[in-house]
């Protein structure tokens, strides 16, 4: 009898505490330490070289000499997809000037297996109706059209030689939330790697904004360095820059409990 309860015991103590099927993420059973979190780092480039403000310049495909002074945008309305998909409220401003923008961890996020990433490159219709808001989305952070109770999606603004403005100047604030001038656009990245949420472990997704998309199509700055309101311009440039982002690796950082 004492050698068959022995035995039991070796049994118990052998299960495992997490049981999962990759096929079927709903059979996960998930231990007391799992997390519901998801760590994502964002950095800037320009055709893979890391984005310098000020005094590094860069040259655009259409051959335009240029300096980047502000970038900035906003990432909304964060969806994991896998055989479940999950939306989450999160609105993040994304400040090249401020490295505490880099890194945000986006909460609440039912464990199991995803393949892509959504999200909104931008502020919904929901968001640019109710007003001025707060955290990423207070109008102290600038990226707020008090004149057109709007938001601004991105900002680009630098210099260029080509641009026959005061300080040869360039600004893109790109906006508009109303059809059929809504700038805000869906981006959707498939997560190279197999990750998995609700381990004893932070996952993180490492992912990069290529300036270089905002001069897709031959952008020339002599002639297109200024949009300032919703339009047709607004609406192509953020065609353009809803084509910059990609997801360089996933990762696994241990948790201390």
């Amino acid at each position: 009898m004492n050698r068959f309860i022995v035995v039991m015991w070796l049994l118990v103590l052998s299960t495992p505490l997490c049981a999962y099927s990759q096929d079927n993420a709903a059979e996960w059973v998930l231990s007391p330490k799992d997390t519901d979190k998801v760590e994502i780092d964002m950095r800037a480039v320009f055709k893979n070289r890391i984005l310098r403000t000020g005094d590094k310049y860069y040259v655009s495909p259409h051959g335009d000499t240029f300096y980047v002074d502000v970038f900035r945008f906003y990432i909304t309305n964060i969806s994991f997809i896998g055989e479940r998909t999950a939306t989450l409220a999160n609105d993040h401003l994304f400040d090249v000037a401020d490295t505490n923008t880099y890194s945000f961890i986006v909460k609440n996020v039912p464990p199991g297996v995803y393949h892509s990433i959504r999200f909104t490159a931008g502020v919904d219709s929901i968001a640019n109706v109710s007003g001025a808001n707060s955290g990423d989305l207070d109008p102290i952070k600038g990226m707020y059209w008090a004149w057109n109770s709007g938001y601004i999606m991105a900002k680009l603004e630098g210099r260029s030689n080509v641009c026959k403005t005061v300080h040869n100047a360039f600004e893109f604030h790109i906006g508009g939330y109303m059809p059929p001038h809504n700038a805000a656009r869906t981006v959707t990245l498939k997560i190279p790697e197999y990750f998995q949420v609700g381990r004893q472990s932070m996952p993180g997704i490492s992912m990069t904004a290529d300036v270089a998309a905002w001069f897709a199509n031959n952008l020339d700055l002599a002639k297109t360095n200024s949009i300032m309101i919703p339009g047709k311009e607004a609406c192509m440039m953020a065609d353009n820059y809803s084509r910059m982002f990609f997801i360089d690796e996933v990762s696994y950082t241990p948790l201390n409990r």
